[in-house]
C-alpha cells in the first residue's frame, strides 16, 4: 500500500452491502428485474443474463442457494413476456429505428442486434422494417451521418477537397460501402441530399 492510499473502511462496505436489495426470493428477484427493464430496455438474453448474476450474487452472500433459486430466472422471464414488458420483437425494431437515425448502415444495426441477444429471425424482421420504410435506409443513414458529422457538401468549402479521403474512410469505418460513401462525400449540394431523404 502507498503512504498516500487510504485502508478499506470496513464500515463504508458494511453500508453498501446494508443497502443492498436483498434477493431471497424468486418475488424479490422480479422485482429487480422490472427497474432494471424500465431504466434499460433489452432482449430476453440480456435481461436473463442481468438475472443470472444478481442470482448468482444472492448465491454467494448466502441469500439464497442454487437448488432453491435454479428456476427463478426463468420464472421472471416469463412474467415479464407475459406483462409485454420483454418483447425481442418490438425491442428489436425499436433499436434498429434508432441507429438507423443515427447514421448506422443495416449490417452494423444487425451485429448490435446480434451481439444484444437478439435472435437471427428477429433480427432479420428488423431490418426488413426499416427496408419497408425507406427504399435505400443504407444511403439514407449515410446522408444522416455525414451532416452530423460535417463530410461532404456539409463540410467547410475551402477544405472540402483535402479532406475527401478523410471523409471517405469516415463512412467506411462506420460500415458504408464505397459506392455510398462516395455518393455522399461527393454530392455537390448538400440541399439536394436533404431532399433525397425525404424520397427514400
Amino acid at each position: 500500500m502507498r503512504r498516500d492510499e487510504k485502508p478499506a473502511d470496513r464500515g463504508d462496505e458494511s453500508k453498501r452491502r446494508a443497502r443492498r436489495y436483498r434477493v431471497e426470493s424468486e418475488e424479490a428477484l422480479k422485482d429487480l428485474a422490472l427497474g432494471y427493464v424500465t431504466r434499460f430496455p433489452g432482449s430476453v438474453a440480456h435481461v436473463r443474463r442481468y438475472l443470472e448474476k444478481k442470482r448468482r450474487e444472492a448465491i454467494a452472500l448466502g441469500e439464497t442457494t442454487e437448488a432453491a433459486s435454479r428456476a427463478w430466472p426463468d420464472g421472471v422471464i416469463a412474467t415479464l413476456i407475459r406483462v409485454r414488458l420483454l418483447d425481442d420483437v418490438a425491442y428489436a425494431e425499436s433499436r434498429a429505428r434508432t441507429l438507423h437515425r443515427r447514421g448506422r448502415p443495416l449490417r452494423v444495426i444487425e451485429r448490435d442486434l446480434r451481439q444484444r441477444g437478439v435472435s437471427a429471425d428477429d433480427a432479420r424482421a428488423a431490418l426488413e422494417a426499416l427496408s419497408e420504410a425507406a427504399s435505400r435506409p443504407d444511403l439514407a443513414a449515410a446522408i444522416r451521418l455525414a451532416r452530423r458529422r460535417r463530410l461532404g457538401p456539409w463540410a467547410d468549402e475551402a477544405t472540402r477537397r483535402e479532406k475527401r479521403e478523410k471523409h471517405l474512410a469516415t463512412l467506411a469505418r462506420q460500415g458504408f460501402t464505397f459506392e455510398i460513401a462516395r455518393r455522399v462525400v461527393d454530392a455537390a449540394d448538400a440541399d439536394a441530399l436533404e431532399a433525397l431523404v425525404d424520397m427514400i
